[in-house]
């Protein structure tokens, strides 16, 4: 088959062959054209055929139809359609809801608190009317689903869709054998933003099942306040499951190529591996080394490059154009935009450690073997424990099985080394286990904790007597071993806890006796009718956990005050966290604090890091520069 194709101005013509599970290229030589081969899925250069070939897939039928001139972007580019919601939305609610319906295919990165599961809601019901028999599925994080449960029933929803977490969508997707559903909401998308991860593996299988069952009439919304949490590459498995092909790259390491200044590095094995110089994050920066001009390496005479030195090249601020590239397909709302609500106050409090503290800390940094062994343990004594394995017996070894020693492929050297040998050039052969010195046996160890105490304890109490006074607080902690002793804490103040850490909600009183989970998340919700009984009962109430954990679709406005006693280097679960109380139905005359206990360097390395986290997913998401430099986290 032969398809002329649009490059350049010109009309080129373009044959293609089908190979099975690839299709077959051909084409004159036209230097634009093969560039525009060679960002598709699956691009190779058969020089025995002299061809490309590139694989079958959704993304490269997208661009192989863009290159011919159909208006594979019409969906995208057109009009949002004017339809009214069931509900009494608020105007910013209104555009992401019309922009779901229209496009069908969407991304909506709307920060956290602009009202997305709503507008998700109104989105299924509108779906419903299209196609009355729609099975409808919503995917989720485990706090996601249990958050938007409450939503569908606070909202009185037409639509009851099956509730999925994002492991539950992995093993559903092995065994299921009937039609896709033509109705899915996958929350907190960026969840799925690692291409090789099972959970994005399944996310695009079923995207991809729903585009085959149903062209171009379903609906699938991906959701997430933090799409890009750890750099600006994590937007592309995002967009590829919600339209493939949209990004021109075929692949997420073309796309990371267009991003960033990476070169190729020794490792200690003596291979290479490419290291990430820059990000392309600002036009000032040289496109060749990622330094600004008045670096040391640059020659500014014109004189030839010599060794490292070169001529300063200026590059494009590629990490900024990302929401061009990805306009039509993603709608960005900030809180700033849609709310009228109060900035949030960022405050540090600086902890002088103990000259015990001081010399643990030095001790630890002589004798930690690696530099990240050295930072975990650090943080750990900046809140006030060391974790350390203990011998509690023995047990079997692993590797031999108790056998003391194991079997292995050995090369059979009086075999002729050559294809038709291959079965025969490996024997097998016991070799003494080295894992457990031919013992059969191993040390049974267990993670215990050896409690410390830290200085920031004092701090954490000082602001839970400041927080008496509206009765409703936040602390979020890196490690369970920090929570536990914050609960402890907690609850000596005389306050009850709500935690939530990855091992399930778990409410107590001060006394340790069980509370109800959901009464006590009502009781955080600012905007349940039932607040001001449930205030009565509950007057003293604390959220202690894990970032991660209960970081995401919770809604805790009733806390004016959100505590991190330590942070872990997830940018993601900071992000989503410091936003669960400032969001609407917040005290807008209270105000909202975000407060950082610092205490060993170790505490300031890790905020520093998150810190770069948020300005990289800033600029993709289209946040003016000066903002971005003027904002504290």
């Amino acid at each position: 088959m032969q398809i002329m194709v649009n490059i350049g101005g010109y009309k080129r013509p373009l044959t293609i062959h089908d190979g099975g599970s690839i299709w077959e290229l051909k084409f004159g030589f036209n230097r634009k054209l093969i560039d525009e081969i060679k960002s598709m899925e699956g691009a190779r250069w058969k020089p025995e055929k002299k061809c490309w070939t590139i694989v079958k897939s959704d993304r490269n039928t997208f661009a192989l139809e863009y290159l011919r001139g159909a208006p594979v972007f019409k969906a995208f580019d057109s009009p949002l359609m004017v339809d009214a919601p069931r509900r009494s939305l608020m105007i910013h609610q209104v555009e992401m809801y019309q922009h779901a319906i229209t496009r069908r295919q969407s991304v909506l990165a709307c920060e956290m608190g602009t009202g997305k599961t709503l507008v998700a809601i109104e989105a299924m019901e509108w779906a419903v009317k299209q196609w009355p028999d729609a099975d409808s599925w919503y995917v989720g994080p485990r706090s996601g689903v249990t958050a938007v449960g409450r939503e569908l029933i606070k909202w009185q929803s037409k639509i009851q869709p099956k509730m999925y977490t994002y492991d539950g969508l992995i093993s559903h997707m092995k065994v299921h054998s009937g039609v896709a559903p033509r109705i899915a909401i996958l929350d907190e998308s960026s969840k799925i933003k690692t291409p090789t991860s099972q959970r994005s593996q399944a996310a695009l299988h079923l995207a991809t099942a729903m585009r085959a069952e149903y062209g171009d009439q379903f609906l699938l919304i991906l959701m997430s306040g933090t799409p890009a949490p750890k750099t600006p590459v994590d937007w592309w498995h995002q967009a590829e499951v919600a339209r493939p092909g949209y990004l021109r790259e075929g692949t997420v390491q073309k796309f990371k190529n267009r991003l960033c200044i990476i070169e190729q590095r020794e490792s200690m094995s003596g291979g290479t591996y490419p290291h990430i110089v820059s990000w392309k994050d600002d036009a000032n920066k040289c496109d060749v080394c990622g330094e600004y001009e008045s670096d040391e390496r640059h020659i500014n005479n014109n004189i030839a490059a010599v060794d490292n030195l070169h001529n300063f090249v200026p590059s494009i601020n590629e990490v900024r154009l990302v929401e061009e590239r990805l306009s039509g397909l993603v709608l960005i709302k900030f809180k700033k935009d849609c709310l009228d609500l109060p900035d949030k106050t960022y405050e540090i409090i600086n902890i002088k450690p103990t000259i015990e503290i001081v010399r643990a800390a030095k001790l630890i940094n002589k004798t930690s073997g690696r530099a990240i062994e050295a930072l975990t343990r650090m943080r750990e004594l900046s809140d006030g424990f060391l974790y350390e394995e203990v011998k509690i017996g023995e047990e079997t070894c692993p590797a031999c099985d108790g056998n003391k020693e194991f079997e292995q492929k050995v090369r059979d050297m009086t075999v002729e080394d050559s294809p038709e040998n291959y079965d025969r050039l490996y024997k097998d052969s016991m070799a003494p286990c080295d894992f457990c010195s031919r013992t059969g046996k191993v040390d049974k160890t267990e993670r215990q904790k050896n409690e410390l105490g830290s200085p920031k304890d004092a701090a954490l109490i000082n602001l839970l007597d400041e927080a008496e006074e509206f009765g409703r607080c936040m602390v979020w902690a890196g490690f369970t071993g920090s929570i536990d002793r914050i609960t402890e804490i907690v609850m000596q103040e005389g306050w009850s806890v709500l935690r939530v850490d990855g091992r399930g909600l778990r409410g107590v009183d001060a006394m340790g006796n069980e509370l109800e989970t959901n009464e006590l998340l009502a009781a955080m919700d600012g905007s349940d009718p039932n607040r001001a009984e449930l205030f009565d009962k509950h007057q003293k109430l604390c959220i202690v956990g894990h970032p991660l954990a209960g970081g995401m679709a919770y809604t805790f406005t009733m806390s004016p005050l959100c505590i991190y006693y330590s942070n872990d280097f997830s940018g993601e679960a900071r992000m989503q966290s410091e936003d669960r109380g400032h969001r609407a139905g917040m005290d807008t005359n209270r105000g909202y604090r975000v407060i950082d206990l610092i205490h060993l360097p170790s505490d300031q390395l890790v905020l520093n890091n998150l810190k770069i986290k948020k300005k990289l997913q800033g600029l993709t998401m289209g946040e003016l520069q000066d903002n971005l430099d003027k904002a504290v986290i």
